[in-house]
């Protein structure tokens, strides 16, 4: 009996109705071949507006702590990323706003500041895209990557690294040099007329060593740099606060007009110098940094997007009362003279301001490539000293030099806003590499980077269409109003 039993036991295992039969487990597991099953992570639930794809995470996950390493900027947190996002839109081009006497419309001065915070929101997130896909962490490293591709152009890459350090050093220097110029003035107003001159280089002397000592440390993750920014946004409320009180009481004095400035500012060019920025590369990418630890690369992104919309939004709301001020007051005076408040708070404010953002500035200056020129056990970078030098002597400088450098400020910062429509070449060490190296036959694989392919080139084309239809054509016309002034035609 017991022999019966094991051979119906047998029959029943080899019959080909039983669930357990080796056809059935065949039919599951599928045909004998060294393909296997492979499982597809739900793509439709993730952001179809994201930068980064799904083949790009594993490969950054590999090597970002040496990435982290090579930062320009040290990990910064969220706060700290977001004061350095919004201060640029609380300094000299938000304070010139008021300054001017030529009539502006409400209606356009709203167009224009809407417009400016758009683009520099635009082209902060294309700057961020660019450092991503290119794996850079500087804006120098991206022209560079973008003008000069190939290997063996070593001495093309040493020039024009040299070229583009310069441009950014020179112009950071203007920079600093114009809001050390207009933080002195704000100071001479609290001193008689007849005394000015007088105090003109001690003012000058004084404010040159709070910068100097504010601007030792060697990155903007220092605190005194991160105080110093706090400050001069903290003390920009201030000012727009007591401006505000200026304007509903009506205790006012004429200034300086804008044809005293330069050719090109005005009211509108102010509001666009004040949407210009130039550390989106090196911020985004210490946001990166902080943010290493994150198990979902795209809640990186998302961060980074997030805090540039929050930051402009906020830029702007601050800037919008200075623009309804000078349009009302400009009718109230039927075309007169725009005047700003007696109150000494105002310029005591405006120089806080000014002269606190200067710091950040100095320090985020790449200046490394020029250290060999130098004392190399200085403890202090011998560029600063310089920095601080020529700022003092432009508030020294005649009105005509004075004019034309703001005038070249104005362009650089600009320039350096707006990027150019990069053609990156994929990474050839990343991914491109591993598919080239593992092709895969397998359907499954194959229809997932199709897919892959589509939403890239999708993204790719939104993307371009709003550098050609909307960031060039602007850009034309800036550049056709700039060279109309500049040639007396407007």
């Amino acid at each position: 009996m017991a022999s019966i039993s094991i051979e119906r036991q047998r029959l029943s295992l080899d019959s080909p109705d039983s669930a357990t039969s080796p056809q059935s487990q065949g039919a599951l597991l599928g045909p004998a071949s060294s393909s296997a099953l492979v499982l597809l992570p739900d793509t439709e639930a993730h952001d179809p507006y994201d930068l980064e794809s799904d083949d790009d995470e594993s490969d950054d996950e590999c090597d970002s702590q040496l990435e982290i390493q090579r930062l320009p900027i040290p990990p910064l947190g969220s706060a700290v990323v977001f004061l350095y996002l919004l201060s640029p839109y609380l300094r000299l081009g938000a304070l010139y706003i008021t300054d001017g006497g030529d009539p502006i419309s409400l209606r356009y001065g709203l167009l224009i500041l809407i417009l400016a915070a758009s683009l520099s929101a635009f082209c902060r997130h294309l700057w961020f895209m660019l450092g991503r896909y290119l794996r850079k962490f500087t804006l120098e490293d991206i022209l560079i990557e973008a003008f000069v591709r190939g290997r063996g152009q070593g001495r093309q890459h040493s020039i024009s690294r040299f070229v583009i350090s310069g441009t950014t050093v020179f112009f950071r220097i203007l920079l600093a040099a114009l809001y050390f110029q207009d933080s002195v003035n704000s100071v001479l107003q609290l001193v008689p007329e007849d005394m000015q001159s007088f105090s003109l280089p001690y003012i000058s002397a004084f404010l040159g060593c709070l910068v100097l000592v504010l601007s030792i440390s060697n990155t903007v993750a220092a605190k005194p740099v991160i105080y110093a920014s706090t400050l001069s946004t903290t003390s920009y409320v201030a000012w727009l606060i007591a401006v505000s009180h200026a304007h509903a009481t009506g205790t006012l004095e004429p200034i300086t007009s804008w044809s005293q400035r330069g050719t090109l500012w005005n009211v509108y060019s102010s509001i666009v110098f004040a949407c210009t920025t130039t550390l989106t590369v090196p911020l985004s990418a210490s946001l990166a940094g902080s943010l290493a630890a994150w198990p979902v690369k795209q809640h990186r992104a998302r961060r980074f997007k997030l805090l540039n919309v929050s930051s402009t939004a906020l830029g702007m709301l601050l800037m919008l009362p200075l623009i309804i001020f000078t349009s009302l007051h400009t009718i109230n005076l039927d075309g007169k003279t725009s005047e700003i408040s007696r109150d000494l708070l105002v310029p005591i404010f405006r120089a806080m301001t000014l002269s606190l953002a200067i710091p950040n500035i100095i320090v985020s200056t790449p200046m490394s490539r020029f250290s060999h020129m130098g004392c190399r056990y200085s403890p202090v970078n011998p560029f600063k000293f310089f920095f601080v030098f020529f700022a003092v002597l432009l508030t020294l400088a005649s009105s005509s030099v004075a004019n034309t450098l703001r005038d070249l400020t104005l362009v650089l910062a600009c320039s350096g806003t707006a990027p150019q429509s990069v053609p990156a070449s994929p990474r050839s060490g990343v991914s491109g590499s591993r598919s080239a190296s593992r092709p895969s036959l397998d359907p499954l694989l194959q229809r997932k980077e199709r897919y892959l392919q589509r939403r890239r080139l999708g993204k790719r084309l939104m993307w371009d269409a709003g550098i050609w239809l909307v960031l060039i054509p602007v850009c034309t016309c800036a550049v056709i109003w700039a060279v109309g002034r500049l040639i007396g035609k407007w």
